[in-house]
């Protein structure tokens, strides 16, 4: 009995499926190293501003603390420079960031 089942699968096995031909797919570890960066320097040196803005805005927004903590000091909170100076600095870090993203690599920065 265990012979017939033997000789049956034997019977059912199938010759195995053509190799399909492939072509040789292109990586990023086996590309030529010389390739050109999308940004330039001056994109760079425009997006480390902007980050260097953006960070700048948050230790100004974040300030100092109150002197004395069971006393309320509005002036300190609501000052010029958490109220206003922070926010500008940042937007203008945010507008240099995007600047920086969206130049031509290579444009003169003064036109």
């Amino acid at each position: 009995m265990a012979k017939q089942q033997a000789s049956a699968q034997q019977s059912r096995k199938q010759a195995p499926a053509p190799a399909r031909a492939t072509q040789p797919r292109e990586s990023i570890f086996n590309t030529p190293t010389n390739r050109e960066l999308i940004f330039g320097r001056n994109n760079f040196v425009f997006m480390g501003i902007g980050l260097a803005l953006i960070v700048a805005g948050l230790f100004l927004m974040a300030g100092g603390s109150m002197p004395d903590p069971n006393k309320w000091e509005p002036e300190i909170i609501y000052s010029f420079t958490r109220i206003t100076l922070a926010p500008i600095c940042m937007v203008a870090g945010f507008v240099a960031v995007v600047v920086g993203i969206f130049r031509k690599n290579g444009a003169p920065v003064a036109e």
